[in-house]
């Protein structure tokens, strides 16, 4: 059977799906009836995808004829197949981002994340929330499989989307762990880190939660007198103006650090040091950042919302998202209670070590076996 996995996602920097995507590709096997590729839209031969793809190992076919996002925009009126415009012929087509465009022949999985865009859609960016709108139901009603990443998303799927549960798949992620160590007295000269820190990691959105976060460290600030300085890891997302309009708004202004977009090595060297992760998002079909910062030592604070409580499993603080006083009583107690804090690393290393990508790999090969036969 082959198999084509859409790599589309694995170029330029990749966030939440791009991770996924790679991940998993580089970890499937062309074995027992499987045979794997991956498609990618490169115009005319323009871009060098090699670094993006360095770790992926099966062979990569590639179109030519367009630019991706042209092609997207433009799909419903082509009258050509996505397959026809890759060379050679595929049995099953994985998407990893949602969509599957129209008039592909053979059989199709897709990825279903979560259902942002119903639960929190003014969250999105407005080109992305219109494409998942005009595509999500005739992608999943087209796939034999429809993929997604923790039992809450498959129940929401089920629930909201109408998908029978035996159609929907749990492929979970796991914390990605690759890349060197950056220097950290580096980093820390690099943003203007001076002392002991709380950290964020993840994009720069409304969705993240990040005006009550930075109310709660305001409150640890004034009231309890904490030193440390908030460190928010992760490039800008959309309607972020409020985030930054709040920092403007608070006394202790100058202790909040904007790193950006943060490379692999930065990102592990981030979590290493720091004192506290703390991610309140208000929604989440997995959450990889929580995982990542447990598997590095450093005790967690998240939101007891969507998908967390079942990732984190016991061993994060767990906070209500949106009550700022609460996030910061959440933070206050990891600061304030050392045997409290060890505990919390003792556990999420633990709880860490329960997510594999070898193993997700492995049932996603696995489905696609079941499909071939």
């Amino acid at each position: 059977m082959k198999v084509a996995l859409e790599l589309q996602p694995c170029c330029g920097r990749r966030s939440g799906i791009g991770v996924y995507t790679y991940e998993l590709a580089k970890r499937l096997r062309s074995e027992n009836g499987l045979e794997f590729c991956g498609n990618l839209f490169n115009f005319a031969g323009r871009n060098d995808n090699t670094e993006a793809l360095k770790e992926v190992a099966i062979p990569i076919r590639e179109s030519r004829m367009f630019p991706y996002g042209v092609y997207r925009r433009i799909w419903d009126i082509v009258p050509v197949s996505y397959d026809s415009l890759f060379p050679g012929k595929a049995d099953l087509t994985i998407f990893f981002n949602y969509i599957v465009p129209p008039r592909i022949k053979g059989d199709v999985m897709t990825a279903v994340h979560d259902l942002t865009y119903l639960q929190f859609s003014e969250t999105m960016d407005a080109r992305n929330l219109k494409r998942i709108k005009q595509g999500i139901r005739y992608s999943v009603e087209r796939s034999s499989r429809v993929l997604t990443i923790s039992e809450f998303s498959k129940g929401e799927i089920a629930e909201l989307l109408g998908v029978p549960e035996e159609k929907i798949a749990v492929v979970s992620p796991a914390p990605s762990l690759s890349g060197a160590m950056a220097d950290f007295d580096g980093c820390r000269q690099k943003w203007g880190i001076k002392g002991p820190y709380l950290l964020y990691v993840g994009t720069i959105e409304p969705r993240k939660n990040l005006a009550r976060l930075l109310r709660a460290f305001e409150l640890l600030k004034e009231k309890r007198g904490i030193r440390h300085q908030l460190v928010l890891a992760g490039g800008r997302g959309w309607r972020d103006e409020g985030i930054f309009q709040t920092v403007r708004e608070l006394r202790h202004r100058d202790d909040v650090v904007f790193t950006g977009y943060v490379s692999d090595g930065e990102k592990n060297t981030l979590y290493q040091n720091a004192e506290v992760f703390v991610f309140p998002s208000l929604y989440e079909g997995f959450g990889i950042p929580p995982l990542e910062a447990m598997a590095h030592g450093c005790p967690v604070v998240c939101a007891n919302a969507a998908s967390l409580p079942e990732v984190a499993g016991g061993a994060a603080e767990l906070v209500d998202p949106l009550e700022v006083e609460g996030i910061a009583a959440g933070i206050w107690r990891v600061l304030s209670d050392g045997a409290y804090a060890r505990q919390l690393t003792e556990n999420g290393r633990i709880r860490a070590k329960k997510y594999t990508w070898e193993s997700s790999a492995e049932r996603l090969m696995s489905l696609c076996r079941e499909l071939g036969r």
